[in-house]
C-alpha cells in the first residue's frame, strides 16, 4: 500500500442510488470493484445530530457528537480537539486540505489548507490560496442572490484561467453554458474548480496526506432528488416551473464525480472515499428560503447585535456584546414565532450568541406580513430569496 493517501469527502452522496445508476451507465470510477469494497457505517441515532457539520467533525476526530460536542457550523474554531490533519502531521507526514467542512487549521507546517467557506480559522498564508479562500467564501455565501461583486467575478475568472488548461478548460466552458439554463451546474462548476486546484497542488507539493471536500452532490440531491429517474419511492415530481421533468440533475452530478475522481487513479495515491451522511427523498413539498440581507432583517426586528455570520442555506449566527442583549434577542425571536402563530425561527442560545435557522417552509407570497410586535410588521417577501424546493433529507 502506498504511504500517500487522499481522503475524498463526497458529502451526503447516496451510494445506493449511485449503484442503480451504475447498472445503466458505464462509470469508470464507480465500477463493480468500487461497490464491492464499499463499507457501510453507522451514524448518530439522534436525528438532530444528523447534520453534515456535526458528522464531518466525527470523521475528522473519530469522536461521536456527544463526545466532540460540536453542534454548529464554525464551532470547531473554538475547540482544541485533535483532528486527523494534525495527528498525521505529528507522525512526520506532509498534510494538505481543500475545504474540509467544520475543520480548524491547527497544522504547524502546511503547503496548503484552504478552509471551508463558513468556518473562521487561520487563513492561508500563501497569497494565491488566500484569494482562493476569500473569493470562494463570497461566492458560496452570496449564492442564493445569484450576484457577485465585480471584483470577485474577476478573481474567479482569473482562478479558472490559472487552473484550467487544455481539455479541462473546454469542459468548464461546456458546464458554464449549461449552467445558464440548468443552474445546478453552478454547484458542479464550483466542485470542478476545487478539484483542479487540488490536482494542481498534489502535483506541485507531492503531499503525503491530502483531503478534499465536495458538496455539489449534496446540494443537488437536496434540491432535485425527486427528478431522479431511478428512485423507487413514489414521490411527487418537481413542478415544471422549477425544473423540466425530462431533466435529471442526479445523473449530471454523479457522472461529473465519476469523471473527476478517475483523475486520482492516475496518481500515486491510495484513495479513501467518505460521505459523512446520506439522504432520503423528502415526501412533502417544502420551500427553502434564505435571507437576502441578514443585518437589515435583524435590525428590522429591533435586535441589538454585535455581528452576524451567514452559514449554509437558511442558517446564520448572531453574536452580542453582552448576555443581556443576547437574552433580549431570544425573547424577540420567540415572540415573533408566537405572535404570528407560525414558526419562523429555530434557534439555540449559547453564551453571547444565537444560532438561528430560518425554518419557514411554505411558499412566501408577495403580501405575506410578518408581525414583529402588536403594532409593527414587515413584508417578508422583500427580505428573502427563494433557494429551492426540498427534495432530500438527511
Amino acid at each position: 500500500m502506498n504511504k500517500k493517501l487522499i481522503l475524498i469527502e463526497l458529502n451526503e452522496i447516496n451510494f445506493d442510488i449511485l449503484k442503480k445508476y451504475s447498472n445503466i451507465i458505464n462509470f469508470k470510477f464507480f465500477n463493480e470493484e468500487f461497490f464491492k469494497n464499499l463499507k457501510i457505517t453507522s451514524s448518530e441515532k439522534i436525528y438532530e445530530n444528523l447534520e453534515p457539520w456535526i458528522q464531518w467533525v466525527s470523521v475528522h476526530t473519530g469522536l461521536s457528537a456527544s463526545e466532540h460536542k460540536i453542534f454548529r457550523l464554525g464551532d470547531i474554531s473554538n475547540s482544541d480537539l485533535k483532528q486527523i490533519f494534525e495527528i498525521v502531521e505529528s507522525k512526520g507526514y506532509d498534510v494538505g486540505a481543500i475545504c474540509p467542512m467544520n475543520a480548524k487549521n491547527n497544522l504547524k507546517k502546511y503547503k496548503y489548507f484552504i478552509p471551508d467557506p463558513w468556518t473562521k480559522t487561520e487563513k492561508p498564508k500563501n497569497f494565491l490560496q488566500k484569494i482562493i479562500y476569500s473569493s470562494l467564501s463570497e461566492a458560496v455565501n452570496d449564492n442564493s442572490k445569484g450576484k457577485l461583486s465585480i471584483k470577485n467575478k474577476f478573481i474567479i475568472l482569473f482562478l479558472f484561467l490559472y487552473f484550467f488548461k487544455g481539455k479541462s478548460f473546454f469542459k468548464f466552458i461546456n458546464y458554464y453554458i449549461k449552467s445558464i439554463k440548468s443552474k445546478w451546474f453552478r454547484a458542479i462548476i464550483f466542485d470542478f474548480l476545487l478539484h483542479k486546484i487540488h490536482i494542481s497542488y498534489l502535483k506541485k507539493f507531492e503531499i503525503d496526506f491530502s483531503t478534499i471536500f465536495f458538496n455539489a452532490g449534496a446540494h443537488i440531491q437536496h434540491h432535485y432528488l425527486h427528478n431522479s429517474k431511478i428512485i423507487e419511492d413514489k414521490v411527487e415530481k418537481n413542478p415544471k416551473w422549477y425544473i423540466d421533468e425530462t431533466q435529471d440533475p442526479i445523473i449530471d452530478v454523479y457522472s461529473f464525480y465519476d469523471e473527476i475522481l478517475s483523475d486520482y487513479l492516475k496518481k500515486d495515491y491510495s484513495i479513501l472515499i467518505a460521505t459523512g451522511l446520506t439522504q432520503n427523498p423528502f415526501v412533502e413539498k417544502e420551500y427553502y428560503y434564505r435571507l437576502n440581507d441578514h443585518k437589515s432583517f435583524i435590525k428590522n426586528l429591533k435586535i441589538n447585535f454585535k455581528s452576524i455570520y451567514p452559514r449554509m442555506s437558511r442558517d446564520f449566527l448572531i453574536t452580542f456584546e453582552n448576555q443581556t442583549d443576547c437574552e433580549e434577542a431570544s425573547k424577540i425571536l420567540k415572540n415573533v414565532n408566537e405572535i404570528n402563530n407560525i414558526k419562523f425561527f429555530d434557534f439555540q442560545i449559547r453564551h453571547n450568541s444565537i444560532f438561528v435557522i430560518f425554518c419557514y417552509n411554505k411558499k412566501i407570497e408577495k403580501d405575506l406580513e410578518m408581525k414583529i410586535d402588536l403594532k409593527n410588521s414587515i413584508n417578508l417577501y422583500n427580505f428573502v430569496n427563494f433557494v429551492a424546493l426540498k427534495n432530500g433529507k438527511h
